[in-house]
């Protein structure tokens, strides 16, 4: 019988002894932050732009307002749908600015577009990306049209990218504090962008690309024979695009450019007579025009021999 009871006292302090020795962070799990322990409990340590929250991190936003204000409180989001999808978000004040964070992988174009009504075309809203550093993002630009503004780059880094939403502020008086916002990655880039490393071109065969960012010029190359004469057209795959063409010559001299002051909406056509055999470049790109406010859009090119 004493054997037994000793057995039991043994056990019981076993027990007591494991009980203290156990990590009271064990079952704890804090997000982004570490569990630590304090006066033998669990607490959660939390990055910046991080606050402690019932055992766990939350991103530190100020109540009443729906994303972070500063770049470690960004709100993640993900890549959506270009045909449809769109988030409702707000700017709780006329001071107020909403921070996203996305992933961006060199090489292919992203767009951040916010949406909002004033009370003319223009939208409530603008976009900024930055970069890590939490200036502007090299190469991004941002245009606005009716009621959307949209900022893009074409990314030359893998990292973090941030958009930056505040109010339009050409606007004081008349806001609208809601707005949708939307993350698309557009894919690559899909013509070279410099005379040296221009996309040849088949003569006698259609092309389509998308002018994106906004001031991207896609340039294509044309083997062109002496003596012969091509019609090169550019048009817009809707009549609010300003499609526009920069002709070269093989030693790069500039032989047609078009004039990018006739807002009218129009498509472009130049005759190319050819006086010396070799490589030539086109640059095309759409410009600011008609409703094409956002200077960003489809596009066709075509080069027919005309003595065929």
């Amino acid at each position: 019988m004493l054997r037994s009871v000793s057995s039991l006292a043994m056990a019981l302090a076993l027990a007591i002894l494991c009980a203290c020795d156990s990590d009271p962070c064990e079952d704890t799990d804090c997000g982004p932050g570490q569990c630590v322990t304090s006066s033998g409990e669990a607490a959660c340590d939390c990055p910046q732009g991080y606050v402690p929250a019932d055992l766990s991190c939350r991103r530190d936003v100020r109540e009443g307002d729906d994303h972070g204000d500063y770049l470690e409180a960004a709100t993640p989001v993900e890549f959506m749908d270009p045909s449809s999808e769109w988030v409702d978000a707000n700017l709780d004040n006329l001071e107020d600015v909403d921070l996203f964070s996305f992933h961006v992988t060199a090489g292919r174009i992203y767009r951040f577009s916010c949406t909002g009504f004033s009370s003319g075309y223009d939208p409530s809203c603008s976009v900024e990306l930055l970069g890590a550093d939490g200036l502007t993002l090299p190469g991004s630009k941002g245009t606005g049209g009716i009621s959307t503004y949209q900022s893009a780059v074409l990314a030359t880094q893998d990292g973090p990218v941030y958009a930056r939403v505040e109010r339009n502020r050409k606007f004081t008086s008349t806001f609208n504090l809601s707005y949708k916002y939307s993350l698309l990655d557009r894919g690559p880039d899909d013509f070279a962008n410099t005379l040296t490393e221009a996309t040849p071109v088949p003569i006698g065969t259609p092309v389509s690309g998308y002018v994106e960012p906004a001031g991207d010029v896609d340039v294509v190359a044309l083997d062109a024979v002496a003596g012969r004469a091509y019609r090169l057209t550019c048009r817009g795959e809707y009549s609010s695009h300003n499609c526009g063409m920069r002709v070269r010559g093989p030693g790069g001299e500039v032989l047609f450019e078009s004039n990018t002051f006739d807002y009218r909406p129009r498509s472009e056509t130049f005759d190319l007579q050819v006086m010396q055999q070799g490589r030539h470049t086109v640059e095309l790109f759409i410009f600011l025009g008609g409703i094409s406010f956002n200077a960003v859009g489809d596009y066709a090119f075509s080069a027919v021999d005309l003595e065929p």
